[in-house]
């Protein structure tokens, strides 16, 4: 009888710490949710910073991102 009953309360005492850490504040997933922008918004911000005095120095930025992301690959 006693096993019955702890059992129970064992059983019980899961059951309601599992439900109560499955709850998620609006605001935590507010957070978590990424931000994706659009080609067009990745356009036009390239166009702001990008222009003819820096093109160069911008496109060596870029191969020298692309180098160090193709040395990080497996």
């Amino acid at each position: 009888m006693f096993r019955k009953v702890l059992t129970i309360f064992v059983v019980a005492i899961l059951c309601i710490s599992y439900l109560g850490g499955c709850k998620k504040t609006s605001s935590e997933t507010e957070a978590e949710q990424d931000v994706v922008k659009t080609e067009a918004e990745y356009k036009a911000e390239a166009e702001k910073e990008i222009n003819e005095e820096n093109m160069a120095e911008e496109l060596e930025k870029l191969e020298k991102q692309i180098e160090q992301e193709i040395s990080e690959e497996p």
